[in-house]
């Protein structure tokens, strides 16, 4: 007597279908850079820094871009920035009050007080296939960027020049003088050529870091998917 076989129920077939669906993917990773990444950094700058007053700027940041197949790279960066400056080693000043005087020591001080410290700003870039590097930088030139609010504080008797603002009270002067003054915010990419990498069974992947004695600069980015994203960039004021 013949035994008849039975198919599978539905169950089991819809299983094993999603078993090799998941095997597929799992090693899916395109064997290209080009596509969609994603990318986050930080970046610290002293542009500033005369023995008394150091100004030190910093920002961390998320990106994303696509690697079209001609090597051209576009996407957007989101940067959410800080600033302060601090003055030192200022002389003590000495005021007249009515028939005698008073002896202070003055301070300057600063820190960014716009209300939302994040600029959007776009992506370009190039992958050269020759040695597989990706470079990017932000295109837009340093006077077109939407500048940041920064305030300064100093005691009165104070005189000093600080990012083309000039500081200066008298006696009579208030307490503390403010001065708010525009500053321009700094790009964390340089353009410099990085290095990507394939991880074992994963996707390419690039690592950036520079340092020096008045900066440092580090950034990360993978590949996401293999495909082409158009999306539109929605650039922030």
């Amino acid at each position: 007597m013949k035994r008849r076989l039975c198919p599978p129920p539905t169950w089991a077939l819809v299983f094993l279908l999603s078993v090799a669906l998941l095997s597929l993917s799992c090693g899916g990773f395109p064997s290209h850079p080009y596509g969609y990444w994603e990318g986050k950094g930080t970046a610290m700058e002293i542009p500033m820094d005369d023995g008394t007053r150091r100004l030190t700027r910093s920002a961390d940041f998320d990106f994303w871009f696509t690697v079209a197949e001609n090597g051209e790279a576009t996407g957007e960066v989101d940067l959410r920035y800080e600033a302060e400056l601090t003055v030192d080693n200022l002389p003590n000043v000495t005021l007249p009050i009515g028939g005698g005087s008073v002896s202070f020591a003055p301070e300057v001080g600063g820190t960014l007080t716009d209300l939302d410290p994040t600029r959007r700003f776009p992506l370009a870039g190039y992958f050269n296939n020759e040695n597989d590097e990706l470079m990017l930088e932000i295109p837009t030139a340093d006077d077109d960027r939407p500048s940041l609010e920064f305030t300064i504080r100093a005691d009165p008797g104070v005189s000093a020049g600080i990012a083309g603002a000039s500081i200066g009270l008298s006696p009579g002067d208030a307490q503390v003088l403010v001065r708010k003054i525009e500053m321009t915010p700094f790009s964390p990419f340089n353009g410099s050529g990085v290095r990507i990498e394939k991880r074992p069974d994963g996707p390419f992947v690039v690592n950036f870091e520079d340092k020096g004695e008045n900066f440092a600069i580090e950034w990360s980015a993978r590949q996401v998917g293999g495909e082409q994203r158009t999306l539109e960039l929605t650039l922030a004021p």
